[in-house]
């Protein structure tokens, strides 16, 4: 139903509130939809005591169904299956652009909870003028209206909300329950869709069948940037199971029975293609920095050039990040159906709207005549936010009248998908006599400008970023530019303390007493390693590093083990600490910390793209090898929570400092400097050799 519908249906009381400033307003969305001018979304409590909680973004296996259900229930007081969340479906949820690039829980969570606490308010008010006393005389406890000192009997909020509806704009300031009383928020609680998906019950785009479905394959290019000159869709007709081959423009797609069909088909087209100039990969880092232009200053403070001049000790060197694959466990996906007035989408993204404006655009129709529905989402890590494969399956489905899905096999997933920036970053700094970093100029090339200032404190600071000329399509990646800038950042302090012969820990805390939270994950992650002075190289090696990113704070030590012949390095254990502010479920957190620490050694120690004249290589995990069980170190978390301070995100800070912090522990272990990731085996020879 639309959310207008869901109103005039509605029985309970239905707060209305804004998710996005006046200046967000009727940028898309249901609100926009509906005739209204600001972006809305609605939190119901039924008759029957139930909230119903309406929110943009999906679960994408970051456990944020099982969080903000926990924030409702605590400022109900109901219990958590009590709470019903609606996620991702364009009819029903308000578009929140900035929850594109921000943590869940500090964007649409910090609002949710808002929207909970001042539902608890109303009800509490109408319990009050039923009994006739000051709001001061009642309580909401158990999910019931109780009378401070009083004879009534309490009422459980459906009957309060029962037979009302009251429309209110959401006051950000409603007075949220105090830490002491928590009985929801900061609880270990499985998640909730837990079961279903170790069960198989859960129904992931590719698992989908609908009434008359078929499959589509779309037509690729050999390579990246090829023009379609002609086509010969004649033999792709003829196959079994063939029912339409759909042609416009450049966009040639196969619709068949069955997908193996639809293959077969796409196999049969002779096409002849016009192809570019392609740049090699061996030029990356050379080519990056010819074709850059600034793009942002991100913080700049004293006069940087004469500090570094003026330095007793100065310290320059650059540092390299390849592109990355998302390498979700499942490919892209999409499954669209052609209705009476418009089209329906289950897609597999954390970008609905996006999605429902991109296959608006491309099938000519009004945006509110397309409706997409988020399905479970089997991995995105920022990898999911365009909307080609919904748009594909969008147009097959127009063409031949009957739902058409369209999946991406392996290859394409790598082929087709943007990839995370490759990254040069150049660093220098200046160190006065007496051991303190005077000035710092960090210059970030093609990864953007998140994590480019350090969180440290500097008298003289420059940071800036520059946008070059990408040879390949790039996108997000989980922290963007965070994991790239900490890497740089935190391996060029590790040797600066090492050049002077100083603790690379007390060389970090020296600069950080502007930032109490991260000098104190700093402190608790040395205190419970029981870090002490470094040993000469053994083959064993522990490094340091840590970041701020997404409202959260991490240090992290890795222990490693170097296998000189091979150069293959083993993280054999890491320690986080990690403060995300309030914690509000620490099971779901650690999962998410540990997950990033796992997919951070993937690119550390062996991912990165290889293309050769516009032909990505990687076709496979064999060929793109990501961490499996075997490569999983000994993983110890502690978490810090502190309820003054608004829930971050967990996995994008967890990520960013775990390439440095192995970077660090190879240097402890055999005395060599590595500056470009990944840390392979044959770069990590290469290093021994020439140091030797």
């Amino acid at each position: 139903m639309t959310r207008r519908e869901f109103l005039r249906l509605a029985g309970g009381v239905v707060v209305v509130f804004s998710l996005t400033p006046p200046a967000e307003a009727g940028k898309g969305g249901a609100g926009s939809a509906e005739a209204t001018e600001e972006l809305d979304a609605w939190l119901r409590v039924g008759a029957d005591g139930r909230a119903a909680v309406f929110v943009p973004t999906p679960e994408a296996g970051q456990g944020i169904r099982t969080s903000l259900a926990q924030m409702v229930a605590e400022e109900l007081t109901i219990p958590i299956s009590s709470v019903d969340m609606v996620m991702g479906d364009t009819q029903l949820v308000p578009s929140l652009p900035e929850a594109r690039s921000r943590p869940a829980l500090a964007t649409v969570g910090r609002r949710v909870r808002a929207a909970a606490a001042q539902v608890r308010e109303v009800l509490a008010e109408i319990a009050a003028s039923r009994w006739g006393v000051p709001r001061e005389k009642v309580e909401i406890r158990g999910g019931r209206a109780l009378m401070v000192g009083g004879p009534w009997t309490a009422i459980p909020l459906g009957d309060l909300a029962r037979g009302r509806r009251l429309m209110r704009k959401l006051e950000m300031n409603a007075p949220l329950r105090p830490a002491g009383e928590y009985e929801s928020v900061g609880k270990p609680l499985p998640r909730q869709e837990g079961r279903a998906l170790v069960t198989g019950e859960a129904q992931f785009v590719a698992d989908m069948r609908l009434p008359g479905m078929v499959y589509g394959k779309v037509f690729r290019p050999p390579c990246l940037g090829a023009r379609l000159v002609e086509a010969d869709t004649r033999g792709a007709s003829g196959q079994p199971g063939v029912i339409a081959v759909v042609r416009q423009g450049d966009f040639i797609g196969v619709v068949a029975t069955s997908p193996e069909s639809a293959e077969r088909g796409a196999r049969r087209i002779e096409a002849t293609w016009e192809e570019g100039p392609h740049p090699s990969m061996s030029s990356l880092y050379e080519d990056l920095r010819e074709g850059a232009r600034l793009d942002t200053i991100v913080q700049e403070q004293g006069e940087v050039e004469r500090a570094l001049a003026s330095a007793r000790y100065g310290f320059a060197a650059s540092y390299r990040t390849p592109f990355l694959a998302h390498a979700p466990i499942e490919p892209h996906g999409a499954l669209a159906v052609p209705e009476e007035n418009g089209i329906l989408v289950y897609a597999s993204t954390q970008q609905p709207f996006a999605h429902r404006a991109a296959v608006a655009e491309a099938l000519g129709l009004p945006a509110e005549r397309v409706h997409v529905i988020c399905a479970p989402v089997g991995g995105a890590f920022g990898g999911k936010d365009t909307a080609e494969v919904s748009v594909e399956a969008a147009r097959l489905a127009r063409v031949v009248g009957r739902p058409v899905m369209v999946t991406y096999s392996r290859e394409e997933e790598f082929a087709l998908n943007y990839f995370g920036p490759a990254a040069l970053i150049e660093v220098r700094c200046g160190v006065s006599e007496g051991g303190e970093i005077s000035a710092w100029d960090c210059q970030a090339y093609n990864c953007g400008p998140r994590g480019a200032a350090p969180p440290y404190e500097f008298a003289s600071l420059r940071a800036r970023s520059y946008r070059c000329q990408s040879p390949l399509p790039q996108g997000h990646w989980r922290g963007e530019g965070g994991p790239a800038n900490a890497f740089a950042r935190e391996v060029h302090l590790d040797h600066v303390a090492s050049e002077l012969g100083c603790d690379a820990v007390e060389l970090r805390l020296r600069h950080l007493a502007s930032k109490p939270r991260l000098a104190a994950v700093v402190e608790a992650a040395a205190e419970r390693w029981g870090w002490g002075s470094r040993r000469a190289p053994t083959g064993l090696g522990v490094g340091f590093a840590c970041a701020e990113d997404s409202g959260g704070c991490v240090a992290q030590i890795a222990e490693v083990e170097v296998e000189r012949r091979s150069g293959e390095v083993r993280v054999r254990r890491v320690l986080t600490v990690f403060d995300a502010g309030l914690v509000v479920n620490p099971d779901g957190l650690r999962n998410q910390i540990e997950g990033a620490v796992v997919m951070g050694l993937g690119f550390t120690l062996r991912e990165a793209i290889r293309y050769e004249q516009g032909r990505i290589l990687a076709t496979r995990f064999a060929s793109y090898p990501i961490p499996t069980f075997r490569d999983t170190p000994q993983m110890e978390t502690i978490l810090i929570s502190d309820p003054d301070d608004p829930p971050g995100g967990g996995g994008t800070p967890a990520i960013c400092p775990i390439a440095a912090a192995v970077a660090n522990a190879v240097f402890d272990a055999v005395g060599v400097r590595i500056r470009e990731l990944p840390l392979s085996g044959e770069r990590v020879r290469s290093a021994l050799r020439q140091s030797a």
